[in-house]
């Protein structure tokens, strides 16, 4: 009776089931298909895309920038000059005049950013430096004035194509630099540091004016090619050179080399110079990049 009811007691109840089956196995691959194609070009969820890839900072601290010179810009004989730059940065609303309180005179230059921080996908503070001069004669002039540097936080906000302040800034406290770290370039290896001093100064006078080609380990990789300065700057000495102990035959060091400029300036740099051992058991510049500030150990 079942094979009666799904239509498989005939031999034409047979084709028709079989037909339904690849109808259906048909429908299930074209589905699939369509599923995933979509996954494939559909574009990643909103939450899914972190702000910091989205968020066009570039432009942000570009109004930040503009915003801090035309706030800590003001002459009292003309306060229109000042409401007029705000409004070309500052969101509708805010007060026009920022918070000033109309007097005195200054004049801000400079302003670079030095900190961003983004809060969502449509805020954002960004933190700029700038170099503030204020008037204090009746001239108008900066003498007996004082110059400083300020540092202001200032929101953002995207809206649309542009990028607008959206509140009055706050001022803080102007970052203090960073200070430079000593660098620890290890024991140095007297030896090594003796044997590869002249192949290392023959590289620094030869890059001076020509490209060199600097040799790899034995065994180890092709050869590369620096380009030379095409006499830019000339070669006067290497300052100091020491190798660091442990590597075999293939060595860091740190070479301090002394250049002239066209007008007779000297200029010393620091580099960071790899050696290596050749066949023949001659020392060769394998290469050279500026010194970090930390150089490894071997």
């Amino acid at each position: 009776m079942l094979r009666d009811i799904v239509g498989l007691g005939s031999r034409g109840g047979r084709r028709s089931w079989v037909r339904t089956i690849q109808t259906l196995v048909a429908i299930a691959a074209v589905i699939t298909i369509v599923v995933g194609v979509r996954t494939m070009f559909a574009p990643a969820s909103a939450s899914s895309v972190p702000y910091s890839a989205t968020f066009p900072q570039a432009l942000a601290v570009s109004t930040a920038e503009r915003f801090t010179e035309a706030y800590f810009t003001w002459d009292e004989d003309d306060p229109a000059a000042r409401s007029s730059a705000l409004a070309g940065v500052m969101q509708r609303g805010l007060p026009a005049q920022a918070g000033w309180d109309g007097n005195g005179r200054s004049t801000a230059r400079s302003a670079s950013a030095v900190g961003f921080t983004i809060v969502d996908s449509a805020n954002a503070l960004v933190t700029v430096v700038a170099t503030v001069a204020e008037a204090s004669d009746s001239d108008g002039s900066s003498r007996g004035g004082s110059e400083h540097q300020v540092a202001l936080s200032i929101p953002v906000a995207v809206s649309g194509a542009r990028v607008w302040v959206s509140g009055l800034p706050a001022s803080v406290g102007v970052p203090v630099p960073a200070t430079a770290s000593q660098r620890t370039t290890g024991e140095t290896d007297a030896d090594t540091t003796s044997a590869t001093s002249a192949a290392v100064g023959q590289y620094f006078a030869s890059i001076a004016s020509d490209d060199v080609t600097t040799a790899p380990a034995a065994g180890a990789g092709t050869a590369a090619v620096s380009t030379g300065l095409d006499g830019v700057l000339r070669y006067r000495s290497v300052v100091s050179w020491s190798v660091v102990k442990g590597g075999g035959d293939l060595r860091t060091g740190l070479a301090s080399v002394r250049w002239a400029t066209a007008t007779r300036v000297l200029l010393e740099q620091d580099y960071r110079v790899v050696v290596s051992k050749d066949v023949d058991h001659s020392w060769h510049v394998r290469s050279v990049t500026a010194a970090l500030p930390s150089e490894p150990t071997g």
